[in-house]
C-alpha cells in the first residue's frame, strides 16, 4: 500500500486531450459521463467564480459525477496549457474494482475535498459545546 499522495496519471492510460488557457472542460450543471486526470498543467476546479480547488498533475476530477450519478457541481478550466487523460464512466469502475492504488487515490482526494469543505463551512456561530472533564475511577 501506498502512503501519501498517489500519482494517478501512473497508474492510468487513455485517450489525451490538451486544452488551452482558459478552456472549459465542464461547467456546473453539466451530466457527468467522464472522470479527467492532469497529466500536465492545471485545472482550476470553479464555483459561482470562485477557485475551490487547483488540480495539479498526477491527481483526478470530474469522478463524483460518475460515482453517484447527479449533474457536475462546479465547473473545470484549465490554467495555461493543461494536458488531462480521460477516463471514461465503465474504465472508471473497472479502475475502481481492480487497482487497489487507483481506488486510494481517489479516496484520498475525495476525503481532502471533504475536510477542507468542512473547515470552509465553519462558522462563528457554529462552535463547538464543551466537553465535561473525564472523572477518574
Amino acid at each position: 500500500m501506498v502512503d501519501g499522495p498517489i500519482d494517478l496519471a501512473r497508474i492510468v492510460t487513455g485517450e489525451i486531450v490538451d486544452y488551452s488557457d482558459g478552456r472549459v472542460v465542464f461547467i456546473r450543471g453539466d451530466a457527468g459521463d467522464k472522470a479527467y486526470i492532469v497529466e500536465s498543467g492545471r485545472i482550476d476546479i470553479r464555483e459561482n467564480g470562485r477557485v475551490l480547488e487547483a488540480m495539479q498533475p498526477g491527481e483526478i476530477f470530474g469522478e463524483l459525477a460518475l460515482i453517484d450519478g447527479a449533474p457536475r457541481s462546479a465547473s473545470a478550466v484549465a490554467v495555461g496549457p493543461t494536458r488531462l487523460i480521460v477516463i471514461e464512466r465503465e474504465r472508471f469502475f473497472e479502475l475502481l474494482r481492480d487497482n487497489a492504488d487507483f481506488a486510494l487515490g481517489v479516496m484520498r482526494l475525495m476525503a481532502r475535498r471533504l475536510r477542507a469543505r468542512f473547515a470552509d463551512e465553519k462558522s462563528p456561530e457554529m462552535t463547538p459545546m464543551p466537553v465535561a472533564p473525564r472523572l477518574s475511577a
